[in-house]
């Protein structure tokens, strides 16, 4: 029994303590619309008076623009785009430091560079890793970032972004590309597996021909026999079907082979360079920013003046 009336009296302090709450809460909800009616002119002066320094301010600031190159790297280059790209943003402590006699630090303010998330890319790529480096690369890095967020496995990627930002959008993103491209060693492999991927497909187009002169001749020998050439290109186990199949790799071979060739026409191939566009950034929200601002000071003003005074007459 007296269990229950404690129980009883717990929930009505509760209930008191509630509504003592609530009560004051209305008190300082009152108080606080007052002393906005009483001011009211003066906040609406500090809001324009906020919304003039604001849009004053955002016009003296220089604006950040920032813009995406889209590369693929060949030739293995992943590791020498992510070495580049780290040692340009080292150099920008360095103004005006110039790379190049066309690319220069002075108007760039952040470069960097990461992987375009496709998973058909890695899973076809992590093919080409060695199957007893992915268990060991994967000890190296715990689970709280993201796959694409682990630069050893930046090579998995076949398409790469490079975003710029720079405090002048009449920077070239030509003189970036030409400062990547401008490796001699990458340029050499470049150039040797251009040269390899042309002979390679001279080499299958002799075949292919040495092959439909074989073809030609099977042909002219069937005629004069009972067997149809359909017959044996149907049968898996004759010369005649394997050589069919041998042609069918060969073309095939050749049509991927002469896709490549485009894209080894640089170190990094281009696929697309955006404009450049405005950053958004604090300069952009300065006109809301600073009328608040203003009337949180004055607020905060009035209420350091009425606990001084609040003091004062405590002591």
């Amino acid at each position: 029994m007296s269990q229950d009336t404690n129980q009883d009296i717990d929930l009505f302090d509760l209930f008191r303590g509630m509504r003592n709450l609530f009560k004051k809460c209305l008190i300082y909800a009152y108080r606080f619309g007052r002393f906005i009616v009483r001011n009211v002119l003066i906040i609406i002066g500090l809001l324009v008076l906020g919304v003039v320094v604001g849009y004053g301010l955002s016009k003296l600031i220089k604006p950040l623009q920032t813009a995406e190159i889209l590369v693929a790297p060949n030739v293995e280059s992943t590791a020498y785009l992510y070495g580049k790209v780290e040692q340009i943003n080292q150099s920008l402590k360095n103004k005006g430091y110039k790379l190049t006699a066309d690319f220069s630090t002075e108007n760039l303010k952040k470069i960097s560079v990461e992987p375009v998330e496709d998973i058909t890319s890695v899973l076809k790529n992590l093919e080409d890793f060695p199957q007893d480096i992915i268990p060991r690369i994967s000890e190296n890095y715990s689970d709280e970032s993201a796959f694409y967020d682990k630069p050893l496995y930046a090579p998995a990627y076949d398409l790469h972004r490079i975003v710029v930002v720079a405090s002048d959008s009449l920077m070239d993103l030509d003189a970036i590309t030409a400062y990547l491209e401008s490796n001699t060693f990458l340029q050499q492999k470049r150039t040797a597996a251009l040269a390899a991927i042309k002979k390679k497909i001279e080499a299958n187009t002799f075949s292919i021909r040495q092959i439909d002169s074989v073809l030609i001749n099977v042909s002219v020998a069937l005629k004069q026999g009972n067997t149809s050439l359909n017959v044996l290109t149907k049968n898996e186990n004759s010369a005649t079907s394997a050589i069919l199949n041998s042609k069918t790799e060969l073309l095939l071979e050749n049509r991927i082979l002469e896709q490549k060739i485009p894209e080894l026409d640089a170190v990094f191939k281009v696929y697309s360079k955006s404009a450049w566009v405005e950053k958004t950034s604090l300069r952009s929200v300065l006109v809301l920013i600073i009328p608040v601002l203003l009337v949180f000071l004055f607020v905060c003003y009035h209420l350091l003046i009425r606990f001084k005074k609040r003091f004062k007459n405590e002591l």
